[in-house]
């Protein structure tokens, strides 16, 4: 009998990917295999493809997706047929951080598209407990968004907005968007978006997330200032991951404000002494975040991401600016690696 076989995406090394025919994948009990629908590109799948690798090689990229579940091996509660969005951080479940729900600090973690295969390919292998049915109305297409829209809100939440703050967002692409969103749905009074990309400032603004600010042409620490009457935000995240917006977010937000930091670093983070003495005299708190928490308790945010979008306020279609073909995925990777088009998110359809 014929073994058999799927296409996919392959990071043979650093900068080495490939449209390649590869085997179907294998499941032990308790895992089942789903039919991926589509997969988002991260912004973080470009270096991780591109510059730093993954942490075996070779490897199938790729931890935004949605899919159908195709079959399952063990009792478990989702059956074939079952459209999915897909957790892909696998915890060991017997840590200290785990034994709290606190997942994203698991000590013993596997993940999805960096550590094991995922979801750039036709079938991906998944852990039962790590499939998030979609509730009827949720588009399947968009739910391969459901990973970056926890992410967004765990960030949220940790700057603990309150009814009527002012939320300054420093990096609006795809993630800054759907930060804005949750801001709203929070409760925040205004929404103040700060970019150096004037197209995706554009696209905010048609998307009504906020009034924006180009951070090429205007200062938005002096913005933000005139845009609350001298008093500064409430809470300022991070979203772009270099020097000038952690600059930017420690001095744009009022005394005793919130300050969360969400970007992945592009390189050195280096802060003026004249900052960090404001810092200080501000007493500023300042919050890091990292994925997202999908405990039943106290708040698991990717059912609350689903809920959302099943009650329509949550809207991640309208970011979705390319749909591409698995066998055009490394061309538009390498698009986006040299930024030859304007993107906002990017899904591969298998």
């Amino acid at each position: 009998m014929a073994e058999r076989t799927m296409r996919a995406l392959v990071l043979r090394a650093v900068g080495d990917l490939r449209h390649e025919v590869v085997p179907y994948p294998t499941i032990e009990d308790g895992w089942a295999i789903v039919r991926v629908a589509a997969a988002g590109v991260c912004g973080s799948d470009i270096p991780r493809v591109f510059q730093h690798g993954t942490s075996r090689f070779p490897l199938i990229p790729g931890h935004e997706f949605s899919g159908v579940v195709e079959e399952v091996v063990g009792p478990g509660p989702q059956e074939p047929g079952t459209r999915v969005a897909v957790i892909p951080l696998i915890p060991c479940g017997h840590c200290s951080y785990c034994q709290i729900g606190a997942y994203g600090q698991c000590a013993h973690y596997d993940y999805l598209g960096s550590r094991r295969d995922g979801g750039f390919a036709e079938f991906v292998a998944v852990p039962q407990a790590n499939l998030m049915p979609l509730p009827e109305g949720v588009d399947l297409i968009e739910a391969a968004l459901t990973e970056p829209a926890a992410v967004a809100l765990h960030a949220m939440r940790q700057g603990a907005p309150e009814a009527g703050d002012t939320v300054a967002i420093l990096g609006t692409g795809p993630i800054g968007m759907i930060l804005a969103q949750w801001a709203h749905i929070l409760g925040a009074g205004r929404v103040l978006l700060v970019d150096v990309d004037e197209r995706r400032l554009q696209l905010a603004a048609r998307l009504g997330l906020g009034e924006t600010c180009n951070a090429r042409q205007n200062d938005p620490v002096a913005w933000a200032q005139a845009m609350t009457d001298g008093r500064g935000v409430d809470l300022a995240i991070e979203a772009a991951g270099v020097a000038a917006t952690l600059d930017e977010a420690l001095r744009i937000v009022r005394p005793l404000g919130r300050v969360v930091l969400m970007g992945n670093p592009a390189g050195d983070m280096l802060l003026p002494g004249a900052t960090l003495s404001q810092v200080l005299r501000r007493q500023l708190t300042i919050r890091g975040t990292w994925n997202s928490y999908f405990a039943d308790l106290p708040v698991h945010e990717w059912r609350i991401v689903l809920q959302m979008l099943a009650a329509r306020r949550l809207e991640l279609g309208p970011l979705i600016s390319h749909r591409v073909p698995l066998a055009q995925g490394v061309a538009v990777l390498e698009m986006m690696r040299d930024q030859l088009e304007f993107c906002s998110r990017v899904l591969i359809i298998p």
